[in-house]
Parts: structure tokens; sequence; C-alpha cells
């Protein structure tokens, strides 16, 4: 069973890189990242939307910033994370399909 997640995305943008290391070295991937919050108990989740995603052309040209969405999460990692300041946190990324637009985000619904 997959888990469904509805909130309001924060931010949004497209990150693409080169596998470094591994099996996979020298492969480019890319995704849309999205940082979407739980507007009731104010957690953020990064969320990651592959690129090979049948609704990715879609997504990728919209802004949705401050639109409420509800996604399902199909897999989830964590890695070590080295912020701009030197400390090393644990992140959870969500990889993302079936993101829905339920419109602008009203502060009144909750």
């Amino acid at each position: 069973m997959a888990a469904v997640l509805t909130g309001v995305v924060r931010s949004m943008r497209e990150v693409e890189g080169v596998t470094q290391d591994g099996p996979r070295k020298g492969q480019t991937w890319r995704f849309l990242s999205l940082e979407i919050s739980d507007p009731r108990y104010g957690h953020v989740f990064s969320c990651q939307l592959r690129d090979d995603d049948e609704h990715y052309g879609q997504i990728v040209g919209a802004d949705l910033t401050e639109h409420k969405v509800k996604v399902t999460i199909k897999a989830q990692s964590a890695n070590e994370r080295t912020l701009p300041d030197g400390r090393k946190i644990m992140q959870i990324r969500s990889q993302v399909t079936n993101v829905r637009d339920l419109g602008l985000y009203d502060d009144d619904e909750e």
C-alpha cells in the first residue's frame, strides 16, 4: 500500500547532475525537487519527482508554489547531507508520483 501526502508546496526546482560513483557512474539524472509542508503539523517533506514520471513534463513547467497538492509516495531514502555551514544532518527524501494540484492554498482552510 502506498502512502499519500497532502500539503502545500513551499518551493520547487529542477535538479540535474551526473552519477559520480557506483555501477551507474557517468549517467545523467534529473528530477523535480518539491518541498511540501503539512500545514497542520508543520513538517516539511523533501520530495522528488523523477524525470521519467509520466506527468513530469506537465509539472516541471508549472509553478505550484503555495498550491495545495496531493502526491503518492512510492519510495523513501535517508542520507547524510552537509549543510552550507558545515553541519551534517540526516535527510529523508520521498520519491513521489501522481502529483495532483488542488489549487492555491488558503490559510483559512485548516
